[in-house]
């Protein structure tokens, strides 16, 4: 037998390949012929929905105290979770910052707030002190008692022991609004006693 060229076998396999996939086709023409002829499918039944639940009422805001009996049991609920705590932290570290105070000139001293800021930093979370004279005062402690402390710890010389004039009188003016703070500070603690009953034990200023 001669062999063909092998070029002869590409249109023959062509030919089949073509004549599988028309009868193929031909075959799903039919069937889509004959399901044409079938009645569709019944519309399934929408689910019926159901309302959407109502929104669970929101919790009504605390009442804030009014009258007289409802602040000062408001003050001891203060004082008995946190509030002593704060006050008595904060006049121990207000003391122990007096303590690095110059008393005369060309003192050599080390002034260390780090205790009184750690202080301050608890003293806010308290500040909202249902008695609102003792809260004034206590705010303006806070407040004094911070920017004082700041002002001084700026006042101080980078390069040198010795404060310039303007150094000194900023540190000056930082002590100055340091013991308005510690004013304040005894006069909260002060209504605290006096309007409550309410009084640290022993007396954190002994060490002033």
């Amino acid at each position: 037998m001669t062999n063909r060229p092998e070029r002869t076998r590409v249109p023959l396999l062509l030919t089949v390949v073509a004549a599988v996939l028309l009868t193929a086709c031909s075959g799903a023409d039919s069937d889509a012929a004959k399901g044409s002829t079938t009645a569709p499918a019944p519309p399934t039944p929408s689910a019926t929905s159901s309302p959407p639940p109502s929104p669970s009422p929101s919790p009504s805001p605390t009442p804030t105290p009014t009258t007289a009996a409802e602040i000062a049991e408001a003050v001891k609920g203060w004082y008995a979770y946190g509030g002593e705590t704060a006050m008595v932290s904060l006049i121990k570290e207000t003391v122990k910052a007096q303590s690095g105070r110059p008393r005369t000139d060309l003192q050599v001293v080390i002034v260390d707030f780090e205790g009184l800021m750690a202080a301050l930093d608890t003293a806010r979370l308290f500040r909202s002190l249902p008695d609102p004279k003792t809260r004034t005062a206590w705010t303006a402690a806070i407040d004094h008692l911070e920017e004082g402390a700041r002002t001084v710890l700026d006042s101080a010389p980078e390069t040198s022991l010795i404060q310039s004039p303007d150094e000194t009188a900023q540190a000056a003016r930082g002590w100055h609004t340091f013991d308005e703070g510690t004013k304040n500070l005894k006069a909260a603690q002060a209504r605290l006693d006096h309007a409550f009953g309410l009084k640290p034990s022993p007396d954190p200023w002994a060490a002033e």
